[in-house]
Formats: C-alpha cells, structure tokens, sequence
C-alpha cells in the first residue's frame, strides 16, 4: 500500500532539523520505504510504500513517530509533537442526539459520531486546498476536506452525512441483503451481494456503504446546515470483500482492511470538532456517541537480553534497546534483567510474540550496520524428489527428439468442457473465479491440448509433435481439496506405431520395466475405445495410446487426428528401476540382416519372442509393414567369437520358418 503525504503536514508531529532529503534516505533504510521525493514550491512530496501490517503508518502522524525513533539511531534529533494519543478529549455531556443508531451485533469495532449544527459550506482555504492536491485529492468543500485531511494526517477515516437529508434520525446499521442498490457518492450504481456492512436512513433507504465509500443520497453540498460526522472502525475481512467485489478500491477501504486502531476514534472526533468549529463556524449540536463492545486486553511481552543478542547475531547495549522501544511508544519497565514491554494500541495486531520485538529492535538500530557474515550452520541435505527428476528427465528427453513442450493454465472454461462432452459436476469449480474461461480445475490435459493443435496446425511442417507436463485434478468425494496427479500428455501427427516407438525409447531411458501394450478394456473417456492400448509395467497400468473419438475432434475443430498418450507419472515413477544393468560392449562386430516374416501376432508380442529366440539375436528392429509381412532388421552376435555368413543364413532361415504362419 502507497501513500502520499507532504513535508509540511508530516512535520506538525515531527520536530527535527532534518532536510527532506536526509530524512527520506534515513527512514527508507530503517522504516517506510520513500519511493519518491518531489518538490513542489516550497514543499515536498513523499510518495511512501508502507507494508500491510503497518497500518498505523498510514498517516503524518504514524509516519513521524518512525521518523523520532529513527533518526535519533543517526544522530539526529528528532522529537515527536502534536502525538494524538496523549490529548485528553473532552466532550459536553447533556446535549440532545438528533440520531440514534441502531447496530448489529458484530459489525463494528468501534462507532463513534456527533452532530453540527449552523454549518456555513464554502471553499476550503488556499492552504487545504494545496495540501489534498499536492496528496493527490480534489478539495470540493471545506467540509468533506476535513475529513479527508484527516485521514491523510491520523490514517483514519471519517464520514459525514447531510443530517437533513436522512429520512429519519433513527439509523439502522446492517448487513446487506443480496440484489439490494446503493448509488455512492461516485455515482455508480452498486448492486450488492448481501454481507457488506450498510447505513439505512430508517426509510429503507441506504446511505453508506459502509468502510468503502458513502452514498449520494445524503450527500454533502453547499445547502447543507446540519452534519452528522462519523468515526468508525470496521471488520477488516468484511470490507475487503465488499471492496474487491466491487472493485472500489477507496484509500478508506485499504486501511479499514488493515485494522486500524480503535483508540484512535476519539482523537479524531475530538480534532474534527476543532477543525469544523474553525472552518465552518459550526457548532456541536449532540452529545458524543461512542459504541464500543469490545474493548481489547492490555498485552504485554517480556524480552530477555541474553536472548535478544543471541537471535539478532550483535550485542545491542541495554540502553539501546530501551531507547528504541521508548520511542516506538512501548511502555518498558526492567524486572530480573529482562524487559516487560507492554504493546500500545496502534501496535496491537502486528506485536504479539518476543520475536516481533527483536525484529523492531533490529530494524530501528539498523540491518546495515550489522556484519556481513554467513551463518556457520550445517544444513540438511533434502531428501531426493523422484517425480520432481523424472518430470525433469522426461522434459528433456523428449525436446531432445522434436516434440514441442507446450504450457496451458491448469483452469478451463465450461465451453470447453461441453466441447469434449465432461460432466462439470466431476469437476471442481472455482467460486469466484476470473473470467468465465478460467472457471474448472482440468481433469485431463488433453482438452486444452488439443486446442494447441488446432491453433498450430498447418503453421509448422508435419509431424506436429507436442508434450505437456503438468497436473490433473481429480475430484475427491467428501473432502474440499482435490487429489493431484502430475501427468504426461502427448500429441503427435505421427503414425501409432512411430508414436509407440518414442513412447517406448522415452520408457527405456526412464529405465521403467517390462513394458507391455494390451488392447485397452476401458478407454478413458477421450479415447477410441477400438484404437486405444493400455501402457502397462508389469501389472500396473500406467496410461493410454490411442486415436481420439472423432466426436470429440468435430467439436474441437480439428481436422487431423492425431495419435494421443497420456501416462501418470506418479505410477511411473513406482516402477522405475534405480539400478542400471550395464553390458559390455562385444569385441566382435554384430552381423547386420533385414528379415521379412508373415505372422498374424501383434507386433510386440512378435518382437519379444524373437528376441528370446536364439542366443545370437542381439536386438530386433522394426522396420515396415504390409498387412501380415512385416519387415525387421536383426543384429547377430557373439560376445566370444566372430560370426560367418553361412551361420547367419542358416539362422535366419530357422527363424523365418519357425515365425511364418
């Protein structure tokens, strides 16, 4: 989160010689990072990157107490002025309410508010009006720059209402009911989802949009006489969702989602009082109105010395630390040579253990003064990830031989899945996904994969060969989060039994055993059930190879039909053999001849029993078919002896006997 304050305003609670310049670089190496420094006349810019659990440098004023704290760290001195929390407000008791809340249970931290009377609306000064310019804001009038200065010098938001325009002084603070409409001061139509945190006038009528922005219809303008002024502090998980759902990221919302402290609704109201009196000449016409139903616990945490030196890596000097924590706003006290540190409010959310401590001790002393030495640790060896090296291995070995990896979004639409004839109830859907095309978590590649097809074709020369590596969510009956399965997925415009023979060298290089191909029982659903095998590795079934469903490619538009391959690896990866037999390569050349042989067997079962055939086969080739003939090139050899061609002859005649029907 980013904001923009200016030097003037930042030092009406900070007392300092320090120059713009020497102030941003110091803080920005110890606190709130200063992105960009600009001089406008005779003031500065400071557009400041504050971290999400900071909220209470949301404002001049959180800014500044950093800045006492850690320019004293350089030398420099440095006093916080002007800190709200030490004013003691003070408020007149017995005056009449013109309004009276009604407030459900939960939806407020605190809610604090009071009326004006005899307002005079007009411009706001050249002053104030330079200020939310030079902080990024339209001035409209002097009453609503109150409250935005307000929040840009306390980081806390304020609303105020035109008291006349609400139809009844009875307010009724709810929840939103789905389908109702709230027109913002921005004026935008909202319809709500139900759940956000909404004011209603006592008519029906809503008037606030509670944390984010404040409705139109009691808006303030230059008729105005009477306000009502408010101060809250919202739940911070229900204004984020109203924010992000409408997508009204207001500076208010921003900090309302952060937490901001409750404590400080009372200095503010107190400020807004003074400011308005000021301003507008307004008077107070109502006591304060002050709902807070949850006051929180004091918090302490005690912090040893001996601990903090030894977690931080330096010895900080008692003094030191006392001086940072001081200035920080905790309440120290010493007892038995530790520290009792008590958390003040604006730090409630973010201080809760000793290490926050040591962490603010570091960061104000500063991290750059501390040496730059490694850790003297032995570190643990992680233990080996065998899917993580077979993904690996698989994506390299198969870009080593043409294919093509392709990357697809683990998320599909619905047109998709009608296209391939899914049921999405078997699919887990997003509930407030992106875009319609992002809505289902994929349950097989090959979808999405086939849409790569049908851009590409045509567009590189045949064959198309493509692989993907990614995982497949499968929907787990009776619990919320689905079981993930890293899966292998090839398309190729090759034939089947090229596809087989690269399916089968990538198998081989995995050193996965016996690897068999059966006649598929049950297809998967985008398979052919007449064309498709089952990968097997012994008794475990690792995958698929088959041509598509001719439906599915009609309704994807893909004119080929390429052979398709998906395996899992996790399967694969159980039966991959971590020991590599290795063999000698023979002193004797092989003898090399191409046998044409006439057999109705399947081609791997063919192959396999020639193999086994005779000792001197070394290894089996296939080379081309023609219906039942099927060509193969042998290798023949021995590992003790040269071999003849008289020998060979006579063998490869045994062979084409005993194999031909």
């Amino acid at each position: 989160m980013n904001i923009i304050i200016t030097d003037s305003s930042l030092r009406k609670f900070l007392e300092t010689p320090a120059k713009a310049e020497s102030l941003s670089q110091n803080l920005s190496l110890c606190g709130p990072t200063f992105d960009q420094v600009t001089k406008v006349g005779d003031d500065f810019i400071y557009n400041i990157e504050i971290i999400t659990n900071r909220v209470d440098t949301a404002g001049a004023q959180g800014v500044a107490r950093e800045s006492a704290a850690i320019l004293a760290q350089f030398g420099i001195p440095a006093k916080l002025i002007n800190d709200p929390y030490q004013d003691k407000p003070h408020f007149k008791e017995g005056l009449s309410k013109q309004f009276h809340f009604n407030i459900e249970k939960d939806l407020v931290v605190r809610f604090t508010a009071i009326a004006f009377e005899n307002i005079l609306v007009k411009p706001s000064s050249r002053e104030t009006q330079r200020l939310l310019e030079n902080c990024g804001q339209r001035s409209l009038n002097n009453c609503i720059d109150i409250t935005n200065e307000l929040t840009l010098l306390y980081g806390m938001p304020s609303h105020i209402f035109d008291l006349d325009k609400l139809a009844s002084q009875n307010l009724h603070l709810r929840e939103s009911h789905r389908g109702e409409e709230l027109t913002t001061l921005d004026g935008q139509k909202n319809k709500l989802d139900g759940g956000d945190i909404v004011i209603e006038d006592g008519s029906g009528r809503l008037v606030d949009l509670c944390g984010v922005m404040g409705g139109s219809l009691a808006e303030v303008d230059n008729h105005t006489k009477n306000i009502l002024l408010i101060v809250p502090v919202y739940p911070a998980k229900r204004i984020r969702k109203t924010s992000l759902s409408l997508q009204k990221r207001t500076l208010a919302a921003q900090i309302y989602e952060k937490q901001p402290d409750p404590e400080l609704c009372l200095p503010v109201i107190f400020k807004a009082i003074q400011l308005f009196k000021e301003r507008t000449g307004a008077e107070v016409s109502s006591s304060l109105y002050d709902y807070y139903p949850i006051i929180r616990p004091p918090k302490t945490i005690t912090l040893d010395f001996n601990w903090l030196n030894s977690f931080v890596g330096i010895e900080i000097k008692r003094e030191t630390v006392i001086s940072i924590l001081a200035s920080l706003g905790f309440l120290v006290t010493l007892e038995n040579e530790r520290l009792v540190c008590s958390v003040p409010s604006w730090r409630y959310h973010d201080i809760n253990i000793k290490e926050d401590l040591a962490e603010e001790v570091a960061r104000i002393y500063g991290y750059f003064r501390f040496p730059s030495i490694l850790p003297c640790v032995n570190l643990s060896s992680e233990p080996k990830n065998l899917l993580l090296e077979a993904e690996l291995k698989i994506k390299k070995y198969l870009s080593n031989i043409g294919f093509f990896e392709i990357y697809n979004s683990s998320l599909i639409s619905h047109e998709l899945i009608k296209k391939t004839s899914q049921n999405s109830d078997e699919l887990l859907n997003l509930l407030n996904p992106l875009s319609s095309e992002f809505a289902f978590l994929r349950n097989s590649l090959l979808p999405s994969h086939l849409e790569n097809h049908k851009r590409n074709q045509g567009k590189f020369s045949e064959p198309l060969r493509t692989y993907e590596v990614s995982n497949c969510y499968q929907k787990v009956r009776g619990k919320e989060l689905p079981h993930e399965i890293s899966t292998l997925a090839i398309l190729s415009n090759e034939n089947y039994r090229q596809a087989k023979g690269k399916i089968e060298s990538l198998l081989d290089y995995m050193n996965v055993d016996d690897i068999s191909f059966r006649p598929s029982q049950f297809a998967p659903p985008f398979f052919s059930q007449l064309a498709t095998a089952d990968i097997y590795s012994k008794d475990i079934l690792l995958g698929q190879i088959g041509l598509l469903k001719p439906s599915l490619l009609r309704n994807i538009g893909l004119p080929s039909n390429p052979i398709a391959i998906e395996i899992n690896l996790e399967k694969l990866c159980s039966k991959i053999n971590e020991e590599t037999d290795i063999q000698l390569v023979s002193n004797y050349p092989y003898m090399l001849e191409d046998i044409t042989i006439t057999s109705d067997k399947p081609l791997g079962e063919l192959i396999q029993d020639l193999k086994s055939f005779d000792p001197l086969i070394r290894e089996v080739s296939y080379i081309e078919s023609y219906r039942n003939k099927h060509t193969f090139k042998f290798f023949f050899g021995s590992s003790s002896r040269n071999l003849d061609q008289k020998e060979v002859n006579s063998l490869k005649g045994t062979i084409q006997k005993h194999f031909s029907n």
